[in-house]
């Protein structure tokens, strides 16, 4: 199998557990954030949107178009910090499950890029 092709099937794999992750504490975002929201410069549009919002329509809207087409993956992410923070209000095992997927969604991107 050819190796960029395993190393994007394997993000796709991995989105899916954040998605799954997030979708079992509730914190799955449907509302489809505005135009001018998603045109935020400020890092995870923290001024236009919640942090699930930024995941969902950002981080992993972009994820999954690199995968569509094969594009370069970024060499890591490094934003569990980020949903430690974000996700205070639900409870530690919930937030640890969020972490845990992209903790490893971090660790892959960082493996592939080696």
């Amino acid at each position: 199998m050819n190796s960029q092709f395993e190393t994007h099937y394997l993000l796709a794999d991995l989105l899916m557990d954040l998605e799954v992750a997030l979708r079992e504490c509730g914190a799955w975002e449907c509302e489809q954030p505005s135009e001018l929201a998603l045109a935020s410069v400020e890092p995870f549009c923290i001024d236009t949107m919640s942090f699930a919002q930024w995941l969902r329509f950002v981080m992993m809207a972009r994820f999954k178009q690199l995968i569509e087409v094969g594009a370069p993956l970024p060499t890591r992410c490094h934003i569990s910090p980020m949903a430690m923070d974000a996700f205070q209000g639900y409870s530690a095992l919930e937030v640890a499950k969020i972490v845990s997927a992209l903790d490893r969604i971090d660790a892959h991107l960082t493996s592939s890029s080696c």
